[in-house]
Parts: structure tokens; C-alpha cells; sequence
């Protein structure tokens, strides 16, 4: 909330009275009311029990940090075994302000959660962000296994055309994931597929990296920088955008026959197992409602 104020006192103290600013400032008011009577009756505690030690996906937190601060709380409860940001942590890479606020907020998360970003065109190739964290492999594409799964994260801000040296790393990766390994994820900031406000798939993935997936049976992929929820699913992958980690929430830009939901709202995505060894993916917006819920099959 203490952001939302500070930002609404730097545009009247700038005093720009125009269309721009009674913009500016009604857009403000709503976010603020909107947080405070959204959030004040939710209970995170509601949340279903079979939720604890799942892996948690969210991203695009930057500046909203009330927001933040509330979808941490949720994620928080479940004690997650491993929580992965889709990119966009702050607003500014370079500002240490930005990162010490971003540390407060995930400060939140049991002690020894480990936290696996990929890099959003708002951490800006930063040093703060590479001395924020100690990740696997040369820190910007890296992957882990957790439970049976193998999850790859990359760096959309590099170059991922064939031939080039984070491409040939990923269908490496890709193809020689060991036995044991029943679902494969990859987590990346820019989306190949949206119908959010951004446009069609800004970094040319679809021709780049998306046919990797299709060889090599990649169940899940998660993705930020559209701010809302969306799933769509094309040709047998999940694509999940993830960008409602309290960035401000943007709504649907086109339409996709492949777009099965799209929710503006803030919210993180839970993975975990059920009985039947399929895996299961839920999605709870900060109002402790589950707005999506489906299952991948081995």
C-alpha cells in the first residue's frame, strides 16, 4: 500500500494537471480500492492442504508491492518446496532500492525456499540480480530436477536462435534428461503464445525454441510479461502465462483458438501430485479462489 501512496504524491507533487494526470490518478484510486476490499476478507489459510511442498510459478512482481506482499502470504502458507519467478522481479535491475524491497517481501517464504528466477527485460542484465542469487550453471539458463520433474528456465533476453551457444545448451538439456524424470517444464520471461497486451511473440520463439518442445515432450511452459493469467494449449503443451505476481494487470489484447482461460488478476500457480501419479496445476488469485485447475498425464 505505502508504494501506491508514494507514487500518487510523486505525480501531484509534479504537478501535471492534464488528461495525463487525472489519468494517472484514477487509475491509482481504483488500484487502491480494489487492493483494499479484494484482500481484506481473503484468508490464506483456506487454502487446501494438498497445496503444501508443491512447487509454486509466479512472476512480474515489480512495482506493485502491496499486491506482492499479499500473493507472497499465499504462497508462503503452502511452504512450498521450490518457488520459480518467471522474470520481472522489480522495477528497476539496477536500483539496490528495488532489490532490498523484493528481498523484504520474499523474506516472507520459509527459511531455505529456494528461488529460481529467469530474467525479465526489468532486471535490465544487472549485477544486483546475479549477486541476488546463487543459481546453477552460468546463473542467466539453468535447470533442476525436484519430484520427477525437470524444469528448464532460460534467458529470452539472450539469444536462443539454432546454432547459438544457450540453444545448443537447451537441446542438450533436453535430450538427455535421465530416467526417473516423468514431466518436463521450462520457464522463460517472454511468451511464444498470448492474447495479453504485449504483442504476438516478440522475441520469434515459435520458429526458435518452440519445435524443441515438441521433439522432446516438454509438458509445461511458464511465462511472464503479459500481466494476467492465460493458458492456452498448442499442439500438447501447456502454455502458461504468469505475470500477476502484482504488476499492474493488463487486459486481453486479441483472441487465440488456442487460449483456453484468461484472467486479469493477481495470482500464483501451485504444481503437485495427486494419487494417480498424473500431475496436477492449480491457480488461486489473491482472493483465495482457484480460477484454473488441470492435470498433466505422464
Amino acid at each position: 500500500m505505502n508504494g501506491l501512496f508514494t507514487t500518487l504524491s510523486i505525480i501531484m507533487y509534479k504537478g501535471i494537471m492534464n488528461r495525463k494526470f487525472w489519468a494517472a490518478l484514477l487509475v491509482l484510486i481504483v488500484t487502491l480500492v480494489t487492493t483494499v476490499c479484494d484482500s481484506s476478507s481473503a484468508d490464506w489459510s483456506e487454502l487446501p492442504a494438498y497445496l503444501n511442498g508443491g512447487i509454486v510459478v509466479y512472476g512480474d512482481s515489480r512495482t506493485g508491492h502491496s499486491a506482492h506482499a499479499w500473493i507472497m502470504e499465499g504462497i508462503a502458507t503452502i511452504k512450498p518446496s521450490a518457488v520459480f519467478h518467471t522474470g520481472d522481479l522489480v522495477g528497476n535491475g539496477n536500483d539496490p532500492d528495488d532489490w532490498k524491497t523484493f528481498n523484504r517481501i520474499a523474506s516472507k517464504l520459509p527459511s531455505g525456499t529456494p528461488v529460481y528466477p529467469a530474467l525479465g527485460n526489468h532486471e535490465k542484465e544487472s549485477p544486483l540480480y546475479f549477486n541476488n542469487f546463487t543459481l546453477p550453471g552460468n546463473e542467466r539458463w539453468y535447470s533442476v530436477e525436484i519430484s520427477g520433474i525437470h524444469l528448464a528456465i532460460l534467458d529470452t533476453g539472450t539469444d536462443l536462435s539454432p546454432g547459438s551457444t544457450q540453444y545448443q545448451w537447451l537441446e542438450n538439456d533436453l535430450s538427455t534428461i535421465g530416467p526417473g524424470i516423468n514431466f518436463i517444464a521450462v520457464v522463460f520471461h517472454y511468451p511464444p503464445y498470448s492474447t495479453g497486451k504485449h504483442g504476438e511473440d516478440e522475441k520469434g520463439l515459435r520458429s526458435k525454441i518452440v519445435p524443441l518442445f515438441e521433439q522432446y515432450g516438454v509438458d509445461l511452459v511458464f511465462n511472464g510479461h503479459d500481466h494476467n493469467y492465460e493458458r492456452l494449449l498448442i499442439n500438447g503443451v501447456q502454455y502458461i502465462v504468469t505475470g500477476g505476481g502484482g504488476a499492474p494487470l493488463r487486459s486481453q489484447a486479441r483472441t487465440s483458438p488456442g487460449s483456453l482461460i484468461y484472467r486479469k488478476v493477481h495470482h500464483f500457480v501451485v504444481i503437485y501430485f495427486t494419487g494417480n501419479g498424473n500431475l496436477s496445476v492449480d491457480v488461486w488469485d489473491w482472493t483465495v479462489n482457484l480460477i484454473d485447475q488441470f492435470e498433466v498425464a505422464p
